[in-house]
This record gives structure tokens, C-alpha cells and sequence, in this order.
């Protein structure tokens, strides 16, 4: 890790130094680096998938925090304000991509002229930066920028496009379609340079590919095309979690752990690419909302698992509330996938969407309690299955963007409202605050950004 970080900051010094050369001196006793192996280093630093930050869930309809104020950066989120952080401060959700980006655009620029490794290995390598380099863009994109419509794109402001690693440039911001492209170019034949299996947890193969455009597609609601890559993901995971075998180890305490749950999310059999937040545990501190409360029945096992009354000593809490006893998750999981291809199937009306929503829920109630779903369980269909998403997916960071995706259909028509010192706070289905505000920072350092327009 020190290597990696090390080579890091020299190249950096030597594109600051405006070098002609990238290589062309080593400076004493430092790492330059110059093989393939030492551009691979840089790619499976296991940082690269923690770049995400909870902030999202913080303003999505799932939590409820009555303890926040309107001083703290979560604070101002929660009450969806114009600005979630001072100028003095950094905002992990704008930062942390781009610091990674950087590496990612330090690699795609001079591996293919590195020594020693075949044209090949140097090829899958410059993959899998790219392959990082579109998550970054589709993260960052996702939450600074109006969600995706075909119509405004090509107007529409989204993030700086960074895609050389040139730490003096001053970006402008570019348009949703620009980031898009780019995106879109960087996954450009990456599923059959990138190997069946990945090397260790962290790194991206060939079903993350998939994953990951099923994703993007999904959120340009282009839901067959996602639906096509989510089919491809599955194809090759399509494990669940068995939570009918899971068993609290005190049902008393129940922070100290589940038996036969997986350790962790990496090791999960559902994971298809791992991906973490820098502060997992954020929502720990939070209660579940009444609303998502409600969407669970009291046979749910994912209910039981995930959200707990009481605390880690055992006490419940004198507010009943519950709260989340898991950590999020961010990442590309089989139950995603899956539910990105019922969602396709009944914009359609059609009903094999049931299917998969039942296949995917026997194994989250225990046998005797399991009703299979049916159309005649009252809502159409989309309802059934937005609903199914929104239970199974509690843990991502994604109801966030499900909910400005839905509003701009007009699908999605809460106006969401939080009270601090008797001021009412609204998120209205056609709000601006659905878009994130970009950091005073940021705005400070580069004149050429223009910042969101957030005001009511």
C-alpha cells in the first residue's frame, strides 16, 4: 500500500513538474512507476472500491435521525439544505471519486507504453482502469447532476470530466450526454478483455461489466438494454443469500452477531462486485422510517436481520424505534440485478416478473411463512415489483436515485417534509434538491464551475 501511495504522489510530482517525459528520471529513492506490474499495483489498490460516501441515504425517505442539526454536514443533508458543507470542507462524495480517478487516468495513459508484460496483460489492465474510471463518472454523475432524460441531456450540467490525469487543469463542467459518453467509451469491449474470475474481491470481472452497465442503462431507463446486461450478470452469479438458515446467536443481543450470515459483504455469495462506503456504519445511528417500516411484514427475515429495537447492550431503545443493526452495502449484487430484470418485464405487464420477485423472496421468509406473490395482491405490477426493490435494497445507497428517477416519471409523488426548530424542510417530487449541491470548495478553487441551483 505505501508503494502504491508513494507512486502515486511522484507521478503527480512529475506531471506537475511538466516532465517531457513521464519516465524520464527516477529521483532518488523513490518509485516511478515504469513496469506493468507497477501500473497493476495502482489498479488493485483495495481503496478504489470505497469511494462512496452514505450521503444519499441520509437525504432518501428511508431514515428517520430526530438527534440532527442543521450545523453538521449530515444535518444539512437530512434537511435536504442548499449546502451541505462549508467551504473549509471537503465532501467525501467529490472528492474521494476524483482522487481515485486520477490513478485510474495515470494508468490508462501510459501503461500500454510501460515495460515488461505482454501487449495483452497491459490491454486487461487498461480495461479494468477504465472500468473504474466509468463507475467513478456514473457515481459522481448520479448524484451532482439532474437524473438522466435523453431529451436535456446534451443541456443538461453534470460533473467535470476528467479523464487525463492533469492535476492544474481547471474543468468546466460537462453535460449528462458528454459524461455519458465517456462512460459508455470506457466500457467500450471491456467484458472480454476483463477475466472470468478476478484475482482477489476487489477487483472487477467480467459479470461486474455486465453489472455495471445494467446499472447505468437501468438509471437512462433504458430497461431492456438493462435488463440484457443484468440477465448476462446472472449468468454467471445467481446465488442468494439463504436466510432461512440464518439464526441470531442472542436474540437478546443481537449485535453480536448472526450464525451462517457471511462475514462480511465481499465474502457474500450475492456479491458481483464489491463495493464499500468510507463510512458504512454511518447509518448505525439512524432509525429506519416509518414508511420503510410499514413495507416490511412482521415474517420478512430481511426486517429481522437488518433493523433492530435495541441497542448493543441489549436495552431497547425508549423511543421503539428501530434502527439499523447491518452496515450498507454498495455493491453489485445478484438481488440488483434480478430486479433490475422484473422492473423490465412488468413496464411490460408482464407477469414472469412475479417470478422472479418469488424466487428471489423464498429465500428470505422462513418456509411455513411464504406466500408466493400474485397480480391479485392488489397493486399493477410495476407497484409489486418497485415496492419488492425498495424492501431488498434497504442496505444499497440506490433509493436515493430510484426516488429522483421516479419523480422525474412522475411516479414517484411524496413531498417529503423534516421539521427543525419549528421550520418545515420539503423534498418535493420536482424539486432541485434532488440534485447535490457541489462543494463551496470546489467552487472556490475553480471559477469555471458553476454551481447547482438549489433554491426554492
Amino acid at each position: 500500500m505505501k508503494k502504491i501511495e508513494l507512486m502515486i504522489v511522484v507521478v503527480a510530482m512529475v506531471l506537475l513538474a511538466a516532465c517531457d517525459d513521464f519516465i524520464d528520471t527516477v529521483p532518488k529513492g523513490k518509485v516511478i512507476p515504469t513496469t506493468m506490474d507497477d501500473f497493476k499495483s495502482m489498479i488493485i489498490d483495495v481503496t478504489a472500491s470505497s469511494v462512496a460516501y452514505p450521503m444519499a441515504n441520509v437525504c432518501s425517505d428511508d431514515v428517520f435521525n430526530s438527534n440532527l442539526n442543521g450545523n453538521s454536514s449530515a444535518g444539512k443533508a437530512y434537511y435536504w439544505m442548499e449546502d451541505f458543507y462549508k467551504e473549509n470542507e471537503k465532501d467525501p462524495s467529490w472528492n474521494t471519486p476524483y482522487e481515485q480517478m486520477y490513478k485510474m487516468n495515470v494508468v490508462v495513459q501510459y501503461v500500454m507504453d510501460s515495460t515488461e508484460g505482454t501487449p495483452e496483460e497491459k490491454a486487461a489492465i487498461l480495461a479494468e482502469a477504465k472500468c473504474w474510471r466509468a463507475y467513478y463518472n456514473w457515481y459522481l454523475q448520479s448524484l451532482y447532476a439532474p437524473a438522466y432524460q435523453a431529451g436535456t441531456a446534451s443541456t443538461d450540467l453534470s460533473v467535470p470530466l476528467a479523464q487525463v490525469p492533469d492535476l492544474e487543469a481547471k474543468y468546466s463542467r460537462s453535460t449528462v450526454e458528454q459524461v455519458t459518453n465517456a462512460i459508455w467509451d470506457d466500457l467500450k469491449n471491456a467484458e472480454t478483455l476483463l477475466p472470468e474470475d478476478a484475482a482477489n474481491g476487489y477487483r472487477p470481472n467480467k459479470a461486474a461489466v455486465y453489472a455495471l452497465k445494467a446499472r447505468i442503462y437501468f438509471y437512462m431507463c433504458e430497461y431492456d438494454k438493462a435488463a440484457e446486461q443484468a440477465k448476462l450478470a446472472l449468468g454467471k452469479n445467481s446465488a442468494l443469500n439463504d436466510m432461512r438458515t440464518w439464526s441470531f446467536m442472542s436474540e437478546e443481543m443481537p449485535f453480536v452477531g448472526i450464525i451462517n450470515k457471511p462475514l462480511n459483504y465481499r465474502e457474500s455469495p450475492e456479491k458481483i462486485w464489491f463495493q464499500e462506503t468510507g463510512f458504512n456504519s454511518m447509518l448505525t445511528s439512524y432509525c429506519i422510517s416509518d414508511d420503510l417500516q410499514a413495507m416490511y411484514g412482521a415474517a420478512d427475515l430481511r426486517f429481522k436481520f437488518w433493523f433492530t429495537n435495541r441497542d448493543r447492550r441489549g436495552d431497547i431503545w425508549e423511543d421503539g424505534r428501530y434502527r439499523y443493526l447491518q452496515e450498507l452495502d454498495y455493491s453489485f449484487t445478484v438481488p440488483e440485478m434480478m430486479l433490475i430484470e422484473a422492473e423490465a418485464l412488468a413496464r411490460k405487464n408482464d407477469t414472469k416478473a412475479l417470478d422472479i420477485l418469488n424466487n428471489l423472496r423464498i429465500m428470505r421468509f422462513k418456509t411455513e411463512d411464504y406466500t408466493p406473490l400474485t397480480k391479485a395482491d392488489g397493486s399493477d405490477l410495476l407497484s409489486i415489483v418497485l415496492a419488492e426493490r425498495r424492501r431488498e435494497l434497504a442496505l444499497s445507497g440506490l433509493r436515493w436515485l430510484d426516488m429522483k428517477r421516479l419523480a422525474k416519471e412522475g411516479r414517484y409523488t411524496k413531498t417529503l417534509v423534516r421539521t427543525l426548530n419549528e421550520v418545515d424542510y420539503k423534498l418535493e417530487p420536482d424539486s432541485k434538491l434532488y440534485v447535490f449541491p457541489i462543494p463551496p470548495q470546489v467552487l472556490s478553487l475553480n471559477s469555471n464551475i458553476i454551481p447547482n441551483d438549489r433554491k426554492q
